[in-house]
Parts: C-alpha cells; structure tokens; sequence
C-alpha cells in the first residue's frame, strides 16, 4: 500500500511539472517571443526581473532562461542599439545578469549557473560632482564574447572586452578581466588559468 501511494505521488508530481513545463512553453511562445529580435524554437523563459530593448536580443532554439534574469540592451542616446545574442542550447539559472551596451556574442551549449554577471560596460571613474556613477556608463565600443560549451560557475563576473574560448570553464565566484583560451579552467579574482582541459578522447578498447 505504501508503495502505491509513493507511485500515485510521483505520477501527480510528474503531472504538474508537465503542466508547467506547458506552461511556461506556451508563456515564452506566445508572450515573451514577439518582443524579441530572434526566439527559437522550444526556449522558455520563466519570471524574468527584467528585460529591456529586447528588440536587440536574439535568442536561439532550446534555451532555458530561469527565474530572475535580467537581459538587459543598454541605452545610449546618440548611439546605434546594442545586442545580445545566445546561440542554441544555452541555460540560464537563476538570477543571472547580463547587460550589454555594444555586443554580447554567448554561442552554443553554453551553461551560465545562478548569480552570475555579464556585462560589456562599465560606470566611468569621474569626480566627485559627477553625479550618481548609476546613471552614468563608458560609451566606448567594446564586447563580450563565450564560445561554445562554457560553463560559467555561480557568482562568476565577466567584465567587458573578454573573450572566453569553447569548452572552458569559469569557476565560481570568479572575476573574468581578460581573455581566457579555448579549453582552459580559470579561477580567481582576477581570473587565472589554472588547468588545461584535454581535447582528445583517450582510446577505450572493445570488449
């Protein structure tokens, strides 16, 4: 009898997870997708914080955008509008920050965990009757760009003008400032390489 009741439990458990993964599908498809530059086939995006100038986002297919985003195209009067562009198969977890003043490129696979920042802009330095730095950001071109199949641990920071190369990771609670090689684990504030990722598969012998 117990184990028939965790059974019904699980099926009503996995019912309401279908009927939200729906949900959310439907939400994405036909409320959040009009809005945007670009929305692939099969990608969901669940309570954003905030979105702005999303006619400059493009969003490929089969992306998970979780509760808490912020995508966010900067304002700069006088200036052409930035973008933002995620390949296929990008996860976004929770609470993630991702402004862009001139070009965010994130490609494909890319695995972007809770917390972390990712911006191509900075506030400028100034002087004291300046003002409040909130208000103010560096107008200079400048980019970010993660290739293919990073993971960017929780809490990470990707300042601007940083190219991050396929296949490496970022680890938690780092601060990236400069570019990091295809292949590479980099840790620290700021970041360092400390290991380096094999490419090649070893050989596994046939039974």
């Amino acid at each position: 009898m117990e184990a028939l009741q965790k059974l019904r439990q699980r099926n009503v458990v996995g019912l309401f997870n279908k009927l939200g993964h729906l949900y959310w599908s439907l939400k994405s498809r036909l409320y959040f997708a009009p809005q945007f530059g670009a929305f692939g086939r099969g990608s969901i995006i669940k309570k954003p914080m905030l979105i702005a100038n999303p006619g400059g986002i493009r969003i490929g297919a089969r992306c998970s955008i979780r509760d808490g985003a912020r995508l966010e195209i900067v304002d700069r009067p006088g200036l052409p509008m930035g973008s933002l562009i995620l390949g296929n198969d990008v996860n976004i977890e929770q609470n993630v920050h991702i402004a862009a003043c001139s070009s965010i490129e994130i490609a494909d696979l890319v695995c972007i965990a809770a917390g972390a920042a990712i911006v191509d802009t900075t506030h400028p330095v100034g002087f004291p009757d300046d003002g409040n730095r909130a208000t103010q950001i560096n107008m200079d071109a400048s980019h970010v760009r993660i290739g293919r199949r990073v993971f960017i641990g929780v809490n990470a920071v990707i300042l601007p003008n940083v190219t991050i190369g396929e296949n490496s990771i970022i680890g938690a609670g780092s601060v990236v400032t400069g570019d990091i090689p295809a292949n590479s684990i980099a840790v620290g504030a700021p970041a360092r390489v400390v290991r380096t990722l094999p490419v090649d598969r070893p050989n596994t012998p046939v039974g």
